[in-house]
Order: structure tokens, then C-alpha cells, then sequence
């Protein structure tokens, strides 16, 4: 039996525990992919005042927990609300006890967003959402009091385009393998219902692209089930949550929920009264940021409203016409009054949603923050928000990097010793240039001169055997001249034999190089922001989520290699 099989058999019969204790977590400091958040994880002094918190301070936990102390929520009907949308995708105990905790009015959250993303989408939001986790997990220790982790469902998205997909590796490639609606337009992702034959197809192509595994079965099948049970991408994107999480007490909220919207509407009017300053100390923001030589994030027009008003099942943001003093659709050219919007809101709370300015703003409003997770985007534009929070008299929470982190499976740790590469170069700097000198110092300077060398020697010789012969045999001279030409010929063909041989032997080394930059650096992009989390389940079991959550992964800004 070979090595790999007697792995995977010793592995299939372990138990959680035992099978954790195969990852090594190595970690690395790195920038990470915008100027800005790197800018923020080495705590450059001149863009801290963009935030009330520096997250790496010893004390901003326990002074935000301070802050929070002083501020109410409507935690009753928030815990009802979460109790019912998580029950809906079979929460476990340990997520009903992390909502039952929200009753209690020392408690505090972690929490984290994304959309809703096919088969969960990149596998950044794993590791977003094991960051909300583990710091939950690590400030209730500290402070003594519960922390619940959130993750933000971003439900009433409308670009589809974003989480249509999930990349495949193919032919040392990225492949885009999409799932089309051309209905989508601009309806929330949580409005959108698809041919269930069709997304079924859709799934089964994708698992089989991973290859067959003793975990195959068993994953189509848990695909399959959340794929029956629902009727949104929202539906399946929490019922696989839900699945890979279960036992760390992770709670679900869709942002879309019009539950969840009903619980918003006194805030959502209190966002449309102030959407002036909002958006004013936004502007202002981004100024000061320019100054700093950084480019804002976030393209929000000058008249932007920051609210989504829904009609015909699909989102319209409104714009506002300081003149006129009205607000107004630019597709459908509606207009209203502030007062006229303020009454729309409280009878039909389900039509309104933020947008990406508001949504923290609603989400500090909503729940108890003790600190916000972010990725480096996320970190940029929020940099942009500071005045928009202090418009509505609240107070940034600790914006806290997520955990960036890199899977390394052991083949690709074995191609690495074989090119006496390591895998800290790889993750920062990729392999192109390594593998652009080992083409010219293995093909250009021993190849080709070494041939260059050879066939000069042979040409040499001959020309003296031709001396021989046009001196013993003058009127064969022709007749030399053409056996000349023959062997010249012979010797280029053995030439191109050797090039072809050295073609063959670069090109596998070629696929090593382009192999291990496929897994870790794909196209030059973090592992994270290309691959899909599933690759790894069908590989290493539906509970490789559940056992990297048991990992010792701590939010001190550097990058996790994960060896597997």
C-alpha cells in the first residue's frame, strides 16, 4: 500500500483530537494587499486617529467594555429574532446558548459579515468567521463576562456576480466556474430563487473536480440535503455555516431578514434624518485620507442617500436634492419627502436597507460591539467612517484584522523541499522570479553552451578529417563536403533530440513551480481570496473546519501557515 493511502487510512479512524494534532500552525509577518491595512497592522501613528481603538492596545477591550456599559440595546427581541432565524438551519446547543446569552446585560459580541457566497465562497470568510470566534472565545476568558461571536449574513446584497462562483484549479489555471441567473438584476441575494436541478448539477461538477476521496460521498450528500431544505443562497449559505461550525456557538443574523428589519426601523429613520452628516463626514474623511496619500475605498456619489429603497423586487439606492430638498430614484425617478420616507419605513420596514456606509452604522446600533472583524478592505473603508459614527452619536468599535491564513498541504510541502524553496518566500513573493532564473541558468547558460561547445569541437575535428581527405583524394572534395553536410545534419537533429530532453526535464520542473504557486499564491493573490474551503473537506473530512477552530490561532497581525 502506498504512503498516501496508509495516511489517509490511519486518518479516516482517528478521532477530532488526534487528527488536529497533524496541523502546525508557523506564522509569518506580511503586508497584506493594500497599502492602507498594512499601514494599520504596523500601527502607523498618522492613520490611527481615523479610529476611536487601536485593537493591538492592551487596554481597548476592557476600555470598550466600558463604553458599552453605559449604552442599552433591545436585547430581548434581538435574542428572540436570533433565536428563530438560527433554529430554522438546526443550531446546535452550544448557538442557542450563545443567543440565551445575549439576554444577560453584561454580555457583549464579536461579530463579522460577508455575502452569501456559493458553497460559502472564498475561504477568507472561514477564516473571518474563525476569527470572530476565537477572539470571542479569547476576550470572554480576559474580561470574565460573555462574548457571543456574530457573523453578519450581508443578505440584502444585490450584486450577484460577487458569489456566483467558485474558482477551480485546472491545468495549473484558475477556471471561474459560475452558476448563471441572468434574473438576478438588482434583487436582493436573499430574494433570488434558482432551479434547484440546475445549482444540484452545478454542485456535483464542482465536488468532482476535487476528486474522489473517502469523504466524497458523504459531502455531496450534506450539499445535497442543505441544497433540498432551502429556497435562497441565503438558506444554503446558513445551513453549511451552521454545519461546519457546529460546537464553536456561532450565531447567524441575516441582514435581509424582514424580521430583523422590523427591529431596525427606529434606527434606519434615524439614519434617514442624519443622512446628511453622514455622508458629509464621510467626504470629509476620505479628504484627509487623500492628503495621507491614500486612495479612498468607497465610490459613494455626492448626493447618495446611503439607503436602499426596494419597488418591484429589486434595490434602488436614494439620492437627495439638497435644491429641492427631496429625495429621488435615478432609475425610476421617483421622488419623496424626508417625512414621506420616515412613514414608508415604519409601515414597511422590509423595503429599506442599508448600504455599505450605513451597515455599520445599524450594526452598532443593533448589537453590544465589543469589536468589529475585518479584512483589509474592510479596514480601509472603515477608516472612511469615523465621522459618519460620531454623526449618529456612537462610537467606532475595535476594528480587529481577521486572521489571514494559508493552507499547506503536505505534497506541496514536499515540492517545496524538492525545489529548496520555502514556503515564507512563496506566500510573499511568489515563484515567478525563481522560476524565470532557473529557466536561464539551467536552459540558457549550461544548455546552449554546453551544445555550442560540443558542436564546435565536432566541427573542428571534421574540418581536419576533410584536410585528410581533400590532400589524399582532391577530386572527392565534393563528396566530403556533402558527408559533411549529412552529419551537420545528423547533429542537428541529436541537437534537437537533447533540446527536446531538456524541454521534458524543464517542464516538469516548470509544473513543480507552477503547482505550488497554484496552491498557496494563485496568480499572485493569497490562497484565501481564490480557493474554496470544500477542496479541503473532500480532502480532509466535513470536521477540517470544526479542527482548525481548535487551532491555537492568535489575532497578533501575522499570517498563519497551516501545515497539513
Amino acid at each position: 500500500m502506498e504512503i498516501n493511502a496508509i495516511l489517509m487510512e490511519i486518518l479516516t479512524h482517528m478521532n477530532d483530537s488526534e487528527r488536529t494534532y497533524f496541523m502546525n500552525v508557523v506564522e509569518l509577518t506580511l503586508p497584506t494587499i493594500n497599502k492602507f491595512s498594512s499601514a494599520y497592522l504596523s500601527q502607523k501613528e498618522s492613520i490611527l486617529p481615523f479610529f476611536t481603538y487601536n485593537p493591538f492596545s492592551v487596554e481597548t477591550y476592557t476600555q470598550r467594555n466600558d463604553h458599552l456599559k453605559n449604552r442599552s440595546f433591545r436585547r430581548r427581541e434581538l435574542a428572540a429574532h436570533l433565536l428563530e432565524f438560527n433554529q430554522r438551519y438546526h443550531a446546535d446547543e452550544q448557538t442557542l446558548h450563545s443567543i440565551e446569552k445575549l439576554n444577560d446585560s453584561r454580555s457583549v459580541v464579536v461579530i463579522s459579515g460577508q455575502q452569501a457566497g456559493l458553497m460559502t465562497g472564498p475561504i477568507y470568510t472561514i477564516s473571518k468567521i474563525l476569527s470572530t470566534i476565537k477572539l470571542a472565545q479569547e476576550q470572554e476568558l480576559k474580561l470574565g463576562i460573555p462574548v457571543v461571536p456574530v457573523f453578519w449574513i450581508a443578505g440584502e446584497d444585490h450584486d450577484y456576480q460577487e458569489i456566483n462562483h467558485v474558482n477551480l484549479p485546472k491545468d495549473n489555471e484558475i477556471e471561474k466556474h459560475v452558476f448563471p441567473m441572468k434574473e438576478a438584476g438588482k434583487k436582493m441575494v436573499s430574494e433570488l430563487h434558482y432551479d434547484k436541478k440546475k445549482l444540484h448539477a452545478w454542485l456535483l461538477e464542482t465536488i468532482n473536480s476535487y476528486g474522489e476521496s473517502p469523504y466524497t460521498r458523504e459531502l455531496k450528500e450534506e450539499l445535497e440535503h442543505a441544497l433540498e431544505v432551502s429556497a435562497t443562497f441565503v438558506d444554503i449559505f446558513a445551513s453549511l455555516i451552521t454545519k461546519l461550525f457546529k460546537g464553536t456557538g456561532l450565531v447567524l443574523v441575516n441582514a435581509a431578514d424582514p424580521s430583523l428589519r422590523k427591529l431596525e426601523t427606529p434606527y434606519m429613520q434615524q439614519l434617514l434624518l442624519k443622512h446628511g452628516q453622514i455622508r458629509n463626514g464621510m467626504l470629509h474623511s476620505q479628504k484627509e485620507l487623500e492628503e495621507q496619500g491614500f486612495t479612498p475605498m468607497l465610490e459613494i456619489d455626492s448626493e447618495s442617500m446611503n439607503i436602499f429603497f426596494h419597488q418591484n423586487g429589486e434595490r434602488e439606492l436614494l439620492y437627495w436634492d439638497e435644491t429641492k430638498q427631496i429625495a429621488y430614484l435615478k432609475d425610476s425617478n421617483h421622488q419623496f419627502t424626508v417625512e414621506h420616507l420616515n412613514k414608508l419605513m415604519e409601515e414597511q420596514p422590509e423595503n429599506f436597507s442599508n448600504n455599505v456606509v450605513t451597515r455599520p452604522l445599524m450594526q452598532e446600533f443593533m448589537f453590544p460591539t465589543l469589536a468589529f472583524i475585518g479584512g483589509p478592505g474592510e479596514i480601509s473603508y472603515w477608516a472612511e467612517l469615523g465621522r459618519c459614527f460620531r454623526a449618529m452619536d456612537l462610537e467606532m468599535p475595535p476594528v480587529v484584522p481577521r486572521i489571514s491564513l494559508t493552507l499547506l498541504e503536505r505534497h506541496i510541502d514536499r515540492t517545496l523541499l524538492e525545489l529548496n524553496e520555502n514556503i515564507e518566500d512563496v506566500v510573499e513573493k511568489g515563484l515567478e522570479e525563481k522560476r524565470k532564473a532557473w529557466l536561464y541558468k539551467q536552459e540558457l547558460e549550461t544548455i546552449e553552451a554546453t551544445l555550442a561547445s560540443y558542436r564546435e569541437q565536432y566541427a573542428t575535428i571534421h574540418d581536419q578529417f576533410r584536410q585528410v581527405g581533400n590532400t589524399t583524394l582532391p577530386h572527392l572534395r565534393k563528396t566530403f563536403e556533402k558527408n559533411w553536410n549529412l552529419i551537420d545534419k545528423q547533429f542537428t537533429y541529436i541537437h534537437r533530440l537533447i533540446e527536446r530532453s531538456a524541454y521534458e526535464k524543464h517542464e516538469n520542473m516548470m509544473n513543480k513551480y507552477e503547482r505550488v504557486e497554484l496552491a498557496v499564491l494563485p496568480k499572485g493573490m493569497p490562497q484565501e481570496r481564490v480557493w474554496n474551503i470544500y477542496y479541503f473537506l473532500n480532502k480532509y473530512g466535513l470536521d477540517f473546519v470544526q479542527r482548525l477552530s481548535e487551532l491555537p490561532l492568535e489575532h497578533n497581525g501575522k499570517h498563519k501557515i497551516i501545515k497539513l
